[in-house]
């Protein structure tokens, strides 16, 4: 038995066909993934807002200017500062779409001075003074009470301009000049986003000076404890992460873990080949082996051990190239990986050895292709092919849950599955279960058809 060993994982190991489908075609495949996939993960760092500033002097003397000058120099910038002269020129931009909105701080004395634009101009939102933007943020009724009592007024009949005016004297106020929706090239999506962390910017910046204000008129002696400014400007909150899950959910995975199962079932070759070379018709050395006094048990048991254990070493490999390549992470699990892997791979022993046992004169080429064909059918449902295949997959699962279990490329996508998202074992150890008990039939039924076959039915 153990020479039979030897030599099957000989000739396996000096078999091309069956190294490229086992152990190269999945490393191929993954790396195609991984440039497929690796820009759609999300990193979840914000992408930072182009805006445009109108750096003049009252800009540069404006305590608002280093507000915007620190968003933009962290590491991760929220800001992308694009200095121009006047404010004709921060419009232009807007209106090119190189920017999503500008800011302007005018001159002590102008304030409140807004000039208002129609239905098709640019959107203004107008901010320029602490309290009443303070306010007015909260209460967007408030803003056009708050530019009326001003003088200044709102756009009357224009549904796309928002201004927010203050009382005049109040010095380096910014305002914000906001493009419309649908300019530029960016979506819907990202001109809504842009738009609130532009406003959220100002108004932050308003609320904050017009706590400082208020604390300065009603309460001065707190201006002398830096504790208690830090703490009423900060927006400390108590925040508990809570996962669901074992790892955090990547979508992405799922199309490896599919992979891991087209994989296991193209090493059912391995045992389809192997076994086919006992039968007495496949070759010269099957019908020596049939002659001679060595029964079929003695020769198929070490066989399909050096099957499982070439093919499980080859997926391991493959595993493992995964695991560092798209930075899948089973947070400490990875043995229970090796042990899927290894449930996996007897599971394919069984396919294989069931088609290399059918009884008939059909040849390895045949057998191959079969085994071929019932691989790349049932990675279709196991939703490896893409997005529509993956929904595909998940429709027939849930129309049908037992197709899971029944599927093999299914069972194993969902061995790993189980092991990254659960925190219990359960799920896990059935799937397990099933692959053991479904390799042990299918080597069962291989076995008896190996015991019954005779040379003239063959």
């Amino acid at each position: 038995m153990w020479t039979t060993f030897k030599a099957t994982v000989r000739t396996l190991l000096l078999t091309p066909s069956a190294v490229v489908w086992t152990l190269i075609f999945p490393i191929v495949l993954a790396t195609v993934f991984n440039f497929m996939f690796e820009p759609m993960r999300s990193t979840g760092s914000v992408e930072a807002v182009d805006v445009a500033v109108v750096a003049d002097d009252a800009w540069e003397d404006s305590p608002f200017s280093q507000v915007v000058d620190t968003l933009s120099e962290a590491d991760e910038p929220l800001l992308a500062v694009h200095p121009v002269a006047t404010e004709q020129e921060a419009r232009e931009l807007i209106a090119e779409g190189s920017v999503a909105g500008a800011y302007v701080v005018d001159a002590a004395g102008n304030e409140g001075n807004v000039e208002q634009s129609g239905q098709d101009e640019l959107d203004a939102v107008d901010a320029a003074g602490p309290a009443d933007a303070a306010g007015a943020a909260s209460d967007p009724d408030n803003a056009d009470a708050a530019g009326a009592a001003s003088g200044s007024g709102t756009a009357a009949g224009s549904s796309d301009v928002s201004t927010v005016t203050s009382s005049a004297g109040s010095t380096g106020a910014p305002r914000i000049i906001l493009a419309p929706a649908g300019s530029g090239t960016g979506s819907d999506a990202s001109y809504d986003v842009n738009r609130a962390i532009l406003e959220s910017v100002a108004t932050s910046y308003l609320q904050s000076e017009a706590l400082i204000e208020e604390l300065a008129t009603h309460g001065p002696v707190a201006l002398s404890d830096p504790t208690t400014i830090e703490n009423a400007l900060g927006l400390s909150v108590s925040v508990r992460e809570v996962s669901l899950t074992h790892a955090q959910p990547d979508s992405m995975v799922r199309f490896y873990y599919a992979l891991l199962g087209m994989a296991s079932i193209f090493a059912a070759q391995l045992a389809g080949e192997s076994v086919w070379r006992l039968q007495p018709t496949s070759s010269a050395a099957g019908a020596r082996r049939a002659v001679s006094g060595t029964s079929r048990m003695r020769l198929l048991i070490p066989t399909i051990g050096a099957c499982w254990a070439v093919s499980t070493t080859f997926l391991v490999i493959a595993f493992g190239y995964i695991c560092l390549t798209a930075h899948i992470d089973f947070s400490g699990r990875e043995g229970l990986c090796l042990v899927g892997i290894a449930a996996s791979s007897l599971l394919s022993c069984g396919i294989g050895a069931l088609v290399g046992a059918l009884p008939g004169r059909m040849g390895s080429d045949s057998r191959r292709g079969i085994l071929t064909a019932l691989t790349c059918l049932l990675s279709l449902f196991a939703g490896l092919y893409g997005e529509p295949t993956m929904e595909l997959a998940d429709t027939v699962a849930h129309v049908f849950p037992a197709a899971t279990w029944l599927n093999p490329v299914c069972l194993i996508r969902d061995l790993f599955y189980t092991v990254y998202y659960y925190d219990t074992l359960v799920p896990f150890s059935l799937r397990l279960a099933a692959c053991a008990g479904i390799a042990a039939v299918l080597l069962a039924v291989s076995a008896a058809c190996m015991r019954r076959s005779a040379h003239e039915h063959l």
